[in-house]
């Protein structure tokens, strides 16, 4: 008894003596899985991570095991990849995202190779104030898994997405379009837009891949920081059929289509109405609208005599 008493004193003591250092550090810890990576190739992947102290905390970034000299670690906003870093600082109660980029060698083996990239708290700073300081370091893993082939597979989708589909009277039609790369080679897609009313074609243009967007790499998602847009001025009231196709190296890879309008439908219909009507009249007046009024009155003038004649035989019945 007199054992256990003095053990929970010490363990007392040591709770109002000693800093509190448990800190709330966190990861997300999915593991990251890169396969049919190539020689030469690089990759990256985002790490989420969370602070929920009430105070700042400093991350020490860290690699391990077999994939231990191929990751570099960066802000997420240095997506030029240009000023690595080894630690990152977490603001209190917050998260933030840092980016992970594997560069595999271009010696390396096919095959499998794993490890961890983690994050430790960093060295807690001695306090003069203070004349005990402990500081226990934390740390958080997430497991690597990647295979290293020499073969090149090419598997991409892209997402169509127009910003509207009713435009007024000479608003252009504008399509976001994001590519999402499942392949293990950089890739610089074209897309083809082509615009159909009433099933005739009236315009078909190719828009190269921009020059000033770098590739989409293997395993990133990249949303064109250009729109591909067509001009409606011009253009009749009504509905319109768009087709996109997806060019690589001038070969179709996907196809996608959709229905949008410009300006007033209704009023484009009516008026699509009324030419049909004088069309009829032209045709009845051999090209003259007003000759073709006479004759159809004219033919409605006859069918009235005619009804009403027998409608007067009848009577005398």
């Amino acid at each position: 008894m007199k054992k256990i008493f003095f053990i929970a004193t010490i363990l007392l003591l040591a709770g109002f003596i000693l800093p509190k250092t448990v800190l709330g550090i966190g990861m997300m810890t999915e593991p990251i899985v890169i396969k049919n990576a190539l020689r030469g190739q690089e990759t990256t992947a985002v790490l989420d991570l969370f602070n929920s102290e009430d105070k700042k905390i400093v991350y020490e970034l860290k690699s391990e095991g077999e994939i231990a000299k191929w990751a570099s670690f960066y802000r997420a906003d240095d997506t030029d990849f240009k000023n690595p870093i080894t630690e990152i600082q977490i603001p209190a109660k917050s998260s933030l995202k840092a980016v992970v980029k594997f560069t595999i060698p271009k010696d390396t083996p096919n095959g499998e190779y794993s490890g961890k990239v983690a994050i430790v708290t960093a060295p807690l700073k001695e306090d003069k104030k203070e004349k005990m300081k402990v500081a226990l370091r934390q740390k958080v893993g997430r497991k690597v898994l990647i295979t290293v082939t020499d073969e090149e597979i090419l598997e991409f989708k892209t997402s169509v997405i127009p910003l509207k589909y009713k435009m007024e009277e000479g608003e252009p039609l504008k399509i976001k379009v994001i590519y999402d790369n499942q392949g293990n080679v950089s890739i610089k897609p074209d897309i083809q837009l082509q615009i159909s009313k009433n099933g005739r074609k009236i315009f078909n243009a190719i828009f190269p891949y921009p020059e000033d967007e770098k590739p989409v790499k293997p395993l990133e998602r990249k949303i064109l920081s250009s729109l591909i847009e067509w001009q409606t001025v011009g253009q009749e009231s009504g509905e319109y059929a768009a087709e996109v196709k997806t060019l690589l190296n001038g070969e179709e890879k996907q196809k996608e289509d959709f229905r949008f309008t410009v300006g007033d439908v209704v009023a484009g219909a009516e008026k699509s109405n009324m030419d049909k009507f004088f069309g009829v009249l032209s045709a009845f007046g051999r090209g003259n609208p007003t000759v073709g009024w006479f004759i159809i009155g004219g033919i409605f003038l006859i069918i009235a005599e005619i009804l009403i004649t027998i409608n007067r035989r009848k009577k005398r019945s």
